[in-house]
C-alpha cells in the first residue's frame, strides 16, 4: 500500500510483526486464514486505517513473497533475537522512511479492533512517547501492540546488545503510556495453535422485518444440500435458555458452575454465562463450540469483522443497514434486496427470486470455502 499523507506532521509506520518461527502453529501462521483472509492481510488493513505507511515485517520467504505484491517487506537485522528484533528491524525501517513513530502489530492478533489502534494512534501523537495498549497480566500491557517513537532506537539496540529479548520487558524501560482502549481483553489472545482460529462464517444482517430468518434458514438449507457441514449462530438480546428450578438450572445459579452441558441420548445444549461483564466474541465462541464446521451461518452480529450478506426490503425500512457507501470497507458480500436504484460496489441479488439462497450460497462458497 502507497503511503499517505501523514496526519500531523509526524509519519506514522505501521509494521506488521510476522517474523516469528510459529514452532507451535506448525505452520506460518502469518499464511494462516481467518474467514479465508490470510492474517498478514488482516494486520495489514487495521493498521492501514490508522497509518500513514503500513509494511510487513518477515524471515519466512512464503510469508513475505505472499504479502509483497501488496506491501513493503523486510526482515529482522538482528538475528535470534526474538520479538526484539522485529521491533528492531521496525525501528530501523521508520528510520529509512523518514518516520517518527512506529506501530505494530502482532500477527497472530487479529481480533484487535481497528478502534484501539486508532486510540493508540491519538495517544501516541498528544504524548510523542511510547504508548501500548491496556491488557492483563504480564506487564498490564500489550507490547507487541503499542506505538513506538523512533527517538528511542538507542535503548533498543543497547537493550539488544545486553542481550535482552523480551518486548515486554524493554517496553517497561520506556514507562509507556499505558492506553485504555475500550476493548475486553479477550481481543488480544493470540493463535498459538491452528485450533484457535474458528471455522469459516459471515453473517447475514439488516434491519427488523426485512426477512433476515426467512433468508438465513433458505441458506443453511442450500448449503446443507450441498454437502457442506453447516452449523449456525442467533444473536439474540437477554435471552435464557434454561429453566429456573431445573437440575440444570441449579448446577449453575445454586452450585456456581460457570458452563453447564445439559446432555441426553438426541441432543445436548451447553448453558452458561461469560467471564467477564462484556459480551463474548464471536470467533472465540466459534472457535470454542463450533469448531467442526465447515462453515457457519450466523443472523446478526453487524459489528463483528465478519463477511456479511446484506438483505434489504425497502417496506422494512427506509435505508439499508450498511447502506452502498460502507458495503465493501465492511466485508459485505452480496446485497439480496428489492431497490435496484442504490448504486452497491458488490452483487445484488432479487430476494424473491426463486434462487436467491442459491445465489447467496454462490457467492459465499467462492469467497470462503
Amino acid at each position: 500500500m502507497s503511503a499517505r499523507p501523514n496526519r500531523d506532521g509526524r509519519p506514522l509506520l505501521g509494521v506488521v510483526l510476522a517474523g516469528g518461527e510459529s514452532r507451535r502453529f506448525g505452520s506460518p501462521k502469518a499464511l494462516a486464514t481467518l474467514h479465508a483472509k490470510p492474517l498478514w492481510r488482516v494486520a495489514v488493513e487495521k493498521l492501514d486505517a490508522v497509518c500513514d505507511r503500513v509494511e510487513v515485517s518477515a524471515n519466512d520467504a512464503r510469508v513475505a513473497g505472499a504479502a509483497r505484491s501488496t506491501v513493503g517487506v523486510f526482515a529482522d537485522r538482528t538475528a535470534n533475537a526474538g520479538p526484539l528484533g522485529g521491533l528492531h528491524a521496525a525501528w530501523r525501517r521508520a528510520v529509512e522512511l523518514g518516520s517518527e513513530g512506529v506501530m505494530v502489530l502482532a500477527v497472530d492478533t487479529p481480533w484487535v479492533p481497528e478502534k484501539a489502534l486508532a486510540r493508540l494512534a491519538e495517544q501516541w501523537r498528544l504524548h510523542g512517547t511510547a504508548c501500548a495498549a491496556a491488557t492483563g497480566p504480564p506487564w498490564g500491557f500489550e507490547p507487541l501492540t503499542a506505538v513506538y517513537p523512533v527517538s528511542s532506537l538507542g535503548a533498543l539496540e543497547d537493550a539488544l546488545r545486553s542481550g535482552l529479548r523480551k518486548a515486554g520487558a524493554f517496553a517497561e524501560s520506556l514507562s509507556p503510556v499505558v492506553v485504555d482502549t475500550g476493548v475486553a481483553p479477550a481481543r488480544f489472545r493470540s493463535v498459538n495453535r491452528p485450533a484457535d482460529l474458528p471455522p469459516p462464517a459471515f453473517s447475514i444482517v439488516g434491519n427488523k422485518n426485512s426477512g433476515k430468518t426467512t433468508l438465513t434458514v433458505a441458506v443453511i438449507a442450500e448449503l446443507t444440500r450441498r454437502g457442506r457441514r453447516v452449523m449456525s449462530v442467533k444473536h439474540g438480546h437477554h435471552f435464557r435458555v434454561d429453566t429456573p428450578g431445573t437440575d440444570s438450572w441449579r448446577h449453575r445459579h445454586e452450585g456456581g458452575a460457570q458452563r453447564v452441558l445439559l446432555a441426553g441420548p438426541d441432543e445436548f445444549a451447553v448453558m452458561g454465562g461469560w467471564e467477564t461483564d462484556s459480551e463474548p466474541p464471536l470467533d472465540l465462541l466459534l472457535s470454542r463450540h463450533l469448531s467442526e464446521a465447515e462453515i457457519v451461518v450466523v443472523e446478526g452480529y453487524r459489528h463483528e469483522e465478519l463477511p456479511k450478506i446484506e438483505i434489504f426490503r425497502s417496506e422494512a425500512q427506509p435505508e439499508p443497514v450498511l447502506g452502498p457507501g460502507a458495503a465493501e470497507e465492511r466485508g459485505v458480500l452480496a446485497v439480496v434486496t428489492d431497490r435496484d436504484d442504490l448504486l452497491w460496489a458488490v452483487p445484488v441479488l432479487n430476494p424473491d427470486a426463486a434462487d436467491a439462497a442459491a445465489r447467496v450460497a454462490d457467492v459465499v462458497e467462492e469467497a470462503l470455502l
